[in-house]
């Protein structure tokens, strides 16, 4: 994978560079962390399916962990724990303590102390940890413990501005020319909109849409008149709806918008506000006359939503053949 590629969560950091990661700072981070502590190792370690991978070590002569190393998942070590309860763990002396018998960093290296927290990707997963480590017996106060958190919160800040950059790389949910969503960005709301639906057991309504005659605009119009139909049809969709829907061009001149409805009513009443709105051009002497075709149908919230959104496609397609 390539720099500034979609990143994967379930890859090594070090196997992926992104230039919204400064490799540098996290390196001071954990340098400062270790000196803070008095102590001779302080790691970031990145949990995947692959194992624990040190991606920043402190530089010191007394860490036996240089960046890069991966040690087996199913390890006895102290990260795995972190990761498996998702909360701190401050071990003092982990030589009194028998779980930590076949812990390679105890029984091999002759650690004994340790002090970790989680640190978390911004949709909640567990990243690894941030953690150090000492040969011999600690006693960290609070404030230490309240520390480390703090430091933690700096490398999780550039997780989630790299979480922010990539999720919206892979959706680039805007349509360019309409300024509303398109085809992906539709789908991905209007799954989150469905979800919440069910949460608070409202009702929702898909509608369909399709211009009349959009390749008779388009030709005798020519296509620079063609886009500002479809810039008004969103102009006109967005003062229609609730800013809680969900409305987006799926191509061509095709729209959609999933909205809340009280009951089949409500479906009508803004299918007319939509249509009414199409004649109602204001200032805008240079768009031509035109009309849309419009079905849909309440939403089933238990079934397939494609399914629904290609019957509501079939539905208006009924519409414009009744109308011719």
């Amino acid at each position: 994978m390539t720099k500034n590629a979609e990143f994967e969560t379930d890859r090594f950091l070090l196997d992926t560079p992104h230039d919204l990661i400064s490799i540098e700072k996290w390196q001071k981070t954990i340098n400062l962390l270790a000196k803070l502590f008095d102590a001779p190792a302080g790691f970031l370690v990145q949990y995947t399916p692959s194992g624990f991978q040190v991606t920043i070590a402190s530089e010191q002569d007394s860490n036996p962990y240089p960046a890069g190393v991966v040690i087996e998942p199913d390890a006895n070590i102290f990260c795995r724990k972190i990761v498996e309860t998702r909360t701190e763990l401050y071990v003092s002396n982990a030589s009194i303590d028998v779980c930590w018998d076949t812990n390679p960093e105890v029984r091999d290296d002759g650690f004994t102390s340790y002090l970790g927290v989680p640190v978390f990707w911004p949709d909640g997963e567990v990243f690894g940890t941030f953690c150090v480590m000492d040969y011999e017996e600690t006693d960290y106060k609070d404030t230490y413990i309240e520390l480390i958190h703090h430091l933690k919160d700096i490398l999780e800040a550039d997780l989630a501005m790299l979480g922010l950059y990539e999720q919206m790389q892979k959706l680039a949910i805007t349509d360019p020319l309409s300024g509303i969503n398109n085809r992906r960005g539709f789908l991905v709301l209007a799954e989150q909109r469905i979800k919440l639906a069910k949460r608070t057991e409202s009702q929702l309504g898909l509608l369909y849409l399709d211009v009349d005659d959009f390749k008779l605009i388009n030709d005798e119009h020519g296509h620079s008149v063609g886009d500002l139909v479809l810039q008004h049809i969103a102009r006109v969709l967005k003062a229609c709806v609730r800013q809680s829907d969900v409305i987006g061009r799926m191509g061509g001149d095709e729209f959609v918008a999933l909205i809340v409805i009280d009951d089949d009513n409500d479906m009508d009443a803004i299918r007319s506000r939509i249509l009414d709105g199409f004649s109602r051009q204001g200032d805008d002497f240079t768009l031509p006359i035109f009309s849309a075709s419009i079905g849909g149908a309440k939403l089933e919230l238990t079934t397939d939503f494609e399914a629904q959104l290609e019957a509501a496609d079939k539905n208006m397609l009924l519409r414009k053949r009744g109308r011719a």
